[in-house]
């Protein structure tokens, strides 16, 4: 038995080979003109695969690591989707409350003026409100951060008369009803934090979501960040433009900059519900929210019908779900000036994946070669990192194949694998699962 316990001691994770996977990685980003990409996997609580390419700032010719910062576009509505889902766990907001009584100023649907707008429409993107999108670039502002408050700028989205008010910031639709893609309606759930927390938004974030997951870089403005280490955002025109970093004054919704291996301590604490549920523990564990918050958000609750690319088969509270090769994943995408970005995770195979870029051929492949670098990356893990339930006799032992050995020595589970003829031991001075498997028949025994 201790011989048994000093294998495992020694050999929990073994470096796989991804030559071939580094070469598909590259030739897409060839493809899709894009600049730098960064990506993880991540099975329960275990980064099992991360890595990075090319560049995050040409000019300067800085390359891209696990910790550059990108511009995340829309999984910035996660943060968000949190941060009001906290508050609502609190007991401060209920999702069928009428958003006005926490506001400075009114929201209603000029069309539809007696129905009420909810956080739980915002949330769905069922709120009917509109985006007037001749605003976004006249207001975005390149290079630097924007003076425009959060509070300005919606008070003067919704107030009739005021500065970016428009009846054409409403679709004439009930609200409730249908599902419309709203960017403004999450600026709007931040400024609901904002009003109930009496804190600005970015501070709520940093004490409640940041700080407890040790996300110290991230950070929703760029102002203050370290400039070297901000992906820069770039796009082929045809020639790759420089961007330059930029502002929206809708910033709730898509502005968060974060690294892969900052933005997975995020994704590893939604994931985390399902290993605490599995064995009991209870969600006063969890970092983020109580584990039956996090299952009232990772369920369907609209049906989008919006099947462009398979982008999503259905929403639930801010994250939506698609189906990959047959699994459901969760998680959202995004998509900017110069920006593609990725994080979703499968419940069943507890399985996530990140991926971040910096641009690409934005009227070319760029879409299909981020979603074949997703679909490698994901092929690569069930391939050759075993996911828990099954070995996958690759000549490599990790964390998961001594999972399994362990419940075959203390649960009694039989493994019909253990009939193997490769099951013996070669003494090459590496330990494989066929070693493992020998010596553990050989104690049974």
């Amino acid at each position: 038995m201790r011989y048994l316990f000093c294998l495992f001691t020694a050999c929990l994770i073994t470096a796989q080979p991804h030559e071939d996977l580094d070469q598909f990685i590259d030739s897409r980003m060839n493809s899709g003109y894009i600049p730098g990409l960064s990506a993880c996997a991540i099975i329960n609580d275990q980064i099992v695969w991360m890595n990075s390419y090319g560049s995050a700032n040409l000019t300067l010719d800085i390359p891209v690591t696990n910790n550059t910062n990108f511009l995340l576009a829309s999984i910035s509505k996660l943060i968000t989707t949190t941060a009001i889902m906290q508050i609502f766990e609190n007991g401060d907001i209920l999702l069928d409350d009428n958003i006005n009584q926490y506001l400075s100023f009114d929201v209603i649907n000029p069309f539809y003026p007696d129905i009420e707008i909810t956080p739980y429409m915002l949330l769905t993107h069922t709120a009917s409100i509109k985006e007037d999108l001749t605003f976004s670039e006249e207001y975005s502002i390149f290079g630097n951060n924007s003076e425009m408050e959060l509070e300005y700028f919606l008070s003067n989205y919704f107030t009739p008369g005021a500065e970016f008010y428009s009846s054409n910031n409403f679709y004439n639709s009930e609200p409730g009803e249908n599902w419309q893609y709203s960017n403004i309606g999450f600026a709007l759930i931040a400024l609901l934090v904002e009003h109930i927390s009496n804190q600005s938004f970015e501070e709520y974030c940093e004490l409640n979501i940041f700080e407890p997951l040790a996300m110290g870089e991230t950070s929703w403005h760029f102002e203050g960040m370290d400039e070297t280490n901000v992906a820069m955002p770039y796009e082929w025109m045809p020639g790759m433009e420089e961007l330059g970093h930029y502002f929206i004054p809708y910033y709730p919704s898509a502005q968060l900059r974060s690294s892969v291996s900052e933005l997975s301590t995020f994704l590893r604490a939604y994931m985390g519900y399902m290993e605490s549920a599995a064995v009991g523990i209870g969600s006063q564990n969890n970092v983020l929210l109580a584990d039956e918050t996090i299952e009232l958000i990772l369920v369907e609750h609209v049906n989008d019908g919006w099947d462009w690319n398979n982008m999503s088969e259905g929403w639930g509270l801010g994250w939506y779900y698609k189906i990959i090769n047959g699994k459901e994943f969760w998680g959202h995408n995004g998509e900017m000036w110069g920006v593609l970005t990725e994080l979703f995770f499968n419940k069943e195979d507890k399985l996530g994946i990140i991926i971040l870029t910096n641009g690409g051929d934005y009227f070319g492949s760029w879409y299909n070669d981020v979603m074949a670098v997703e679909d490698s990356i994901l092929k690569y893990v069930y391939k050759h990192i075993s996911i828990i339930g099954e070995l996958n006799f690759d000549g490599q032992i990790n964390f998961y194949d001594m999972e399994i050995m362990i419940d075959y020595l203390f649960k009694e589970i039989e493994f019909t694998e253990l009939q193997n003829d490769n099951a013996d031991l070669d003494y090459n001075e590496n330990i494989d699962i066929y070693d493992l498997l020998f010596i553990i028949e050989l104690y049974n025994n």
